[in-house]
């Protein structure tokens, strides 16, 4: 039996009322969505043999402000997608809480087919076209050869269910890919639409997940990369 006290509310209305919708105070599992530090890639400075650059300098001082936010808040697990951006953003976080890094490939970057592999080939008439389409169907498929939207959808979904499931209760740092952030939130907010906002380099989104049910706590936090360049880049 509920007592008077535990079912009226105390401290601050909001905190009552809402506690079950957003998950307050609850046992839910806090995933920490980061997008990898700038990488060499998002300025446009690789030159490497592939399609893996590194961490800039810029993104390597985005990274060790991560590790030191994350020491100071607690994480108990680290994952992070293959690629070396993501890894080395993942290790210097995995240093600080002295944890190891788990290593999925589905939170590899969406592939965005033609625009990624052959863009010097297209004209300056087909970027305009193409901007075009985005901007009216805001979606992966948008884009010629992608991965898709409903694909995307389902690899995103499956991988954060995954971690949820292995990390119950616990708060996990996630290391990803800006349009797997992208894809993610867009369905917690249950949108059809693939995009709907711009995640930063270094960037974190909190989502709350019990049962079935996930709750968006914070998008695109940079407080700790405060007074310097937050390292804008592109989707990658």
């Amino acid at each position: 039996m509920t007592s008077e006290a535990e079912s009226e509310p105390r401290g601050q209305p909001i905190d009552y009322y809402f506690r079950d919708v957003l998950l307050i105070g609850s046992e839910a599992t806090r995933l920490y969505l980061v997008r990898h530090a700038q990488s060499e890639g998002n300025r446009g400075e690789y030159t490497g043999p592939d399609d893996d650059p590194p961490l800039s300098e810029v993104g390597r001082e985005h990274a060790r402000r991560l590790a030191e936010r994350f020491a100071r808040q607690r994480v108990d697990a680290i994952y992070s997608s293959p690629l070396r951006r993501t890894q080395e953003t993942a290790r210097a976080i995995a240093g600080a809480a002295n944890l190891k890094v788990r290593t999925l490939d589905d939170l590899r970057e969406v592939d965005l087919g033609q625009v990624q592999t052959d863009y010097e080939a297209y004209t300056e008439e087909d970027a305009r076209a193409l901007r075009d389409r985005v901007a009216n169907q805001p979606k992966w498929d948008s884009f010629p050869g992608s991965e898709g939207s409903a694909a995307a959808r389902r690899r995103v979904v499956g991988v954060m269910d995954r971690i949820i499931e292995e990390c119950g209760g616990k708060r996990v740092a996630v290391v990803a890919h800006a349009a797997v952030i992208q894809t993610y939130v867009s369905h917690v907010l249950g949108l059809e639409r693939d995009f709907v906002f711009y995640p930063f380099n270094a960037g974190i989104t909190s989502i709350r997940a019990q049962g079935d049910r996930r709750v968006i706590w914070r998008l695109n936090d940079i407080a700790h990369l405060d007074g310097m360049p937050p390292g804008f880049g592109g989707i990658s």
